[in-house]
């Protein structure tokens, strides 16, 4: 992890000379000067985008009298140590992707901001919204679910504990000489849960391997420890639903499902699946791998399964599982995210199950559309199709190569080494490749994927609601749209859930434009003051 310093000292749009005579008429009235600052972001694993948006916000908020350390960090490292680990040390700019299940508003409400949520990494903790976050998962009824959607996200508005700078427009960017019907999932991105575009393509020679250009992001194959790169996992693992185009929930494993009543959910596996080895996907292996995630709560699987409380069979095909509470999120954000483990192969395991090396123990069987073949760390992993699957691909399998930086997908796309490559790639560079290379085309995915900024909500100045809203009003969602995101992204609306998820979002929400001069004014009503060279300090105790 590398850092650069830079420090914005008085914001140049005022005379020096004013400075000087407003420093020294309030000096005596001055705080201590708040500190600098470190802004922590993805580093150019991700591509330029995240480095070049923090700097262009960070030139309007240093006209507040801040200046900046800026923390580069690595993809895998940001998520384990800032998003999940609890280690933001004061901001972060850094994006969430649009992943299947982030159609319900309960990731953006409750895990980005519940009291103890996994993925609460802003630290906020408000008991009043956490109750109203916690009850809206708990309303089946979707009309009433509404109301208490918009009021947790007028709550949370009122409060701004952290703010959706842009939301992201993905791409694809595919070999059109070799691969036809590579096919959108808008409003969700490239994710690889979906079923497009990964099971729709197809091979136009005689070349049967997708090989998706990408970088190393997982850890393990074991899907109970796996948390970066579920998708890819969840090839092999066939989870219960899928998400696709429009962000529909579709049947997958389970061919059906219905609430019984609020608190059980009666779900009937599809007929003639196979595991990997052979041997058939029954309810008792769906049963025992729903409870033995009850039993184990994983860390990696928490946000989810928390309000699972069991599974029990009702024939070879038919389960019922109980929930703690009523969970109106339970299918969308539930069933494409449980998987099915075979029992046979994990029933009689006596070691750490959640510590397991399946890869070491040739015990990476599941029951998906592509069978583990091999990984070579760092290098290339490499699954084969299973052409039992009733929904096979038509190719013969899919490799990853993990390349690690841009500039490597980049060149693996240009030489034809690369058949595939999507979230890692800058957008831009993506467009401009397609418009250059004959060989490659390119498919432009608006989404709900949303670039945040976070804040430390148990640390000065940041618990000040006043210094968070004099934030608010100096970030330019616009330069980092247009400047650090090439025009591919657009400025979010208000609170928490992107517009994209229609409904629920809140669109009465009024909007917070863009003005210095009035996070200044903020500020100053709150207490703080500017010295003589314009550098900004706490109010006076």
């Amino acid at each position: 992890m590398t850092t650069a310093v830079r420090r914005l000292a008085a914001p140049l749009w005022l005379p020096a000379g004013l400075f000087a005579l407003c420093g020294s008429a309030m000096a005596q009235d001055l705080g201590e000067p708040v500190p600098e600052l470190q802004i922590a972001y993805y580093a150019t694993d991700m591509g330029p985008m995240y480095e070049q948006s923090a700097r262009v916000m960070s030139e309007e908020w240093a006209k507040l009298g801040l200046s900046f350390q800026m923390q580069p960090v690595q993809f895998s490292s940001f998520i384990s140590n800032i998003i999940v680990g609890g280690g933001l040390e004061d901001m972060a700019v850094f994006t969430v992707g649009a992943d299947p299940d982030r159609v319900d508003p309960t990731y953006w409400l409750h895990d980005l901001g519940a009291c103890g949520a996994r993925r609460n990494g802003a630290k906020w903790c408000d008991e009043a919204y956490t109750e109203i976050v916690q009850r809206q998962r708990e309303i089946v009824d979707p009309v009433e679910r509404l109301k208490v959607v918009h009021d947790a996200q007028q709550y949370f508005y009122d409060t701004m504990p952290w703010w959706p700078a842009t939301n992201t427009v993905y791409g694809i960017l595919w070999n059109s000489d070799k691969w036809e019907n590579v096919t959108s999932p808008a409003p969700v991105a490239a994710h690889e849960g979906l079923v497009d575009p990964w099971l729709s393509a197809r091979p136009l020679t005689d070349d049967r391997i997708l090989d998706w250009a990408h970088y190393e992001d997982v850890t393990t194959y074991n899907p109970l420890a796996e948390e970066g790169a579920v998708g890819w996992i969840r090839f092999v693992y066939d989870t219960f639903a899928k998400n696709n185009s429009d962000g529909d929930t579709v049947p997958w494993a389970a061919s059906a499902w219905e609430f019984t009543d609020p608190q059980t959910v009666k779900i009937t596996l599809r007929e003639g699946m196979t595991f990997h080895d052979g041997e058939p996907v029954s309810a008792d292996d769906a049963v025992f791998t729903i409870n033995t995630i009850v039993e184990l709560q994983p860390p990696a699987m928490s946000s989810r399964i928390g309000n699972l409380a069991g599974a029990e069979k009702v024939d070879d095909l038919t389960f019922n599982v109980s929930l703690k509470t009523p969970d109106a999120s339970f299918v969308t954000t539930v069933l494409p995210y449980v998987f099915i483990l075979p029992e046979h192969v994990w029933a009689d395991y006596d070691g750490d199950m959640i510590a397991r090396d399946v890869v070491a123990e040739n015990a990476v069987i599941g029951s998906g559309p592509f069978k583990f073949r091999s990984w070579r760390v760092n290098e290339t992993h490499q699954l084969d199709a299973f052409k039992e699957h009733f929904h096979a691909p038509e190719y013969d399998g899919l490799r990853r190569l993990a390349l690690g930086q841009a500039d490597a997908i980049r060149s693996a796309m240009l030489d034809g080494t690369g058949d595939i490559a999507s979230m890692v790639l800058p957008v831009a560079s993506m467009s401009d490749l397609a418009m250059q290379n004959d060989h490659l085309d390119f498919l432009e995915i608006p989404s709900h994927g949303s670039m945040l900024v976070w804040l430390n909500n148990q640390k000065a100045p940041f618990t000040d609601p006043a210094f968070r809203k004099a934030l608010r009003q100096a970030t330019s969602k616009q330069r980092a749209a247009i400047e650090g995101w090439l025009g591919f992204a657009v400025p979010a609306g208000e609170g928490p859930v992107p517009e994209q998820i229609g409904m629920w979002h809140n669109k009465d929400l009024p909007e917070i434009p863009f003005d210095v001069e009035a996070a200044r004014a903020t500020l100053e009503e709150a207490g703080y003051g500017w010295d003589s060279s314009g550098r900004l300090h706490y109010p006076k105790k």
